[in-house]
């Protein structure tokens, strides 16, 4: 029996985004609390979702990364995984491809709150609908490539 192929992970430029901007406010308070940053909350989140990302890498397939119609019957194809309580990551993959696509993690001001506006479910679902990011794979694929293309061009430090 031939074992499968281990899964790609991609980051589109919105969950690289929010992750970079979650790194710069730990290396802040990495500065300003060399002693106790590890306790403060935006360093845990950090945690969990490196967790996370480890966790759905794994196997993306798993029935507790499914959404349901949570983002209504149209988005079924897009999958979450819950940490925290009020966080979640969003996430498309291809079982063809072995390719799994980070697309956006939510942050302090859109945990998941039922019926508010500022809900992560209802943010997520806005940006799908606006096209960023985009809901077609193909799409969200070509997106993500070039990110990931862009940033090994930059210069490294």
């Amino acid at each position: 029996m031939r074992a499968e192929a281990p899964w790609k992970v991609y980051q589109h430029p919105c969950f690289v985004a929010q992750v970079k901007a979650l790194r710069d406010e730990v290396t802040a308070l990495k500065h300003h609390y060399p002693d106790d940053y590890r306790n403060k909350a935006a360093t845990r989140l950090l945690a969990a979702i490196n967790k996370a990302r480890k966790e759905i890498s794994a196997d993306p397939t798993q029935a507790k990364y499914r959404l349901g119609d949570t983002l209504g019957a149209g988005y079924r194809h897009w999958f979450r995984a819950k940490f925290l309580g009020q966080y979640r990551l969003f996430f498309r993959y291809s079982l063809r491809e072995r390719i799994i696509i980070l697309a956006w993690v939510n942050d302090s001001q859109t945990k998941r709150a039922y019926g508010n506006k500022r809900d992560a479910y209802k943010v997520f679902g806005a940006m799908l609908a606006s096209g960023h990011p985009p809901d077609d794979w193909e799409t969200l694929l070509k997106e993500t490539i070039k990110q990931v293309s862009l940033s090994l061009c930059e210069p490294q430090p």
